[in-house]
């Protein structure tokens, strides 16, 4: 046999007795392909317009018109039609283009508020509705869109140096033996763990404030004291919480390079499944449903809430801070209670 079909076979055998190398060569491209077809199975999420509607009081003349308005606009396969809690969030996601129009309803009778390269769709949508409603056109920042993307890429920033900052290193201490001559010191598991963490948010806090202060410097990134504060308590949470994910499957994986292949299979599912690109409502019901037990998407959605819609109120970030601190709490008393300094 020539050593060219010497090395072939060694390295296809060498690939093949591996087990991560087959999952991640073979198996994650159709899952991917999997996740993607049921993302896009209704086409791109985009393709439906978005209708903020601001509803009013419940009853009178003015909720009657905006109950017409909704009834006929659920009409057109092309526009999807949302209710909105506030005013403020609606025109957030007008400006930030997540929504193509915001209707609400006065005593004046009812208003059509679309972006400025909108205009043609907004009249389309007011010679659709019996209403008439009076068309207004919003200004809104050049970086919009970028605005929407912002707190998106800071969740994956911040997911991606949890996962990887906390999984990798607890494989690969295990498997060169460094947990296993630890385990011969006074050390305590606790003390240990909670250095690792530490460390890593101190780095993860530096990567923060540069990534806000290019946004804020560079596009226009709308940024007080105050929401900045918040931002950096959610950026902190979110990267304990995947840093305790990282920890589990550090936990349950022994091989450092399977660690890796695994946290890198899942990445690009919680990436279409956590709002960083689209709304869940976009998407089909049991994706959407699976995405909005996530933390990664309660991480977007505060950070959104935040920047765009000007929350500032404890009280309204209270639920999503929750889970997100369930899900570090849960992930890291199971990686404690399996962490073991040798096997």
């Amino acid at each position: 046999m020539s050593a060219f079909l010497v090395l072939v076979r060694m390295r296809l055998l060498d690939t093949l007795r591996n087990r991560s190398s087959i999952g991640f060569t073979l198996i994650f491209p159709v899952v991917l392909l999997g996740v993607l077809g049921l993302v896009f199975m209704h086409g791109h999420p985009f393709e439906r317009r978005y209708v903020a509607v601001i509803s009013p009081g419940a009853g009178g003349a003015e909720s009657a018109a905006i109950e017409q308005c909704v009834a006929e606009l659920s009409a057109f396969e092309e526009v999807r039609v949302g209710r909105e809690a506030t005013e403020a969030e609606a025109l957030g996601k007008l400006r930030a283009r997540m929504a193509s129009a915001v209707l609400s309803a006065s005593p004046e009778g009812v208003t059509l508020r679309v972006g400025t390269r909108d205009r043609i769709f907004g009249g389309g949508l007011v010679s659709a509705l019996s209403a008439r409603p009076r068309l207004e056109v919003v200004e809104g920042p050049a970086w919009g869109y970028v605005h929407y993307l912002f707190p998106g890429i800071l969740a994956f920033s911040v997911l991606a140096s949890g996962l990887f900052g906390m999984g990798y290193p607890m494989a690969l201490f295990r498997q060169n033996l460094f947990l296993k001559k630890l385990a011969t010191t006074p050390l305590r598991k606790g003390t240990f763990i909670a250095a690792n963490v530490a460390a890593r948010s101190s780095i993860v806090l530096v990567q923060v404030v540069l990534l806000v202060g290019a946004a804020w410097l560079f596009f226009d990134l709308p940024l007080d004291l105050v929401s900045f504060g918040w931002l950096l308590v959610i950026s902190m949470l979110g990267v304990i919480t995947f840093l305790g994910v990282g920890f589990a499957l550090a936990a349950a994986i022994d091989n450092a390079e399977l660690v890796v292949d695994v946290i890198s299979a899942i990445n690009m599912p919680i990436v279409f499944l956590s709002e960083m690109f689209f709304p869940l409502a976009s998407l089909p019901r049991l994706l959407s449903t699976i995405g909005a037990l996530l933390p990664s998407t309660e991480m977007v959605r505060l950070s959104r809430a935040v920047l765009l819609y000007g929350v500032t109120d404890a009280s309204r970030l209270a639920g999503g801070l929750g889970v997100m601190a369930l899900w570090a709490a849960a992930t890291f008393a199971v990686s404690l209670g399996f962490f073991k300094w040798h096997r």
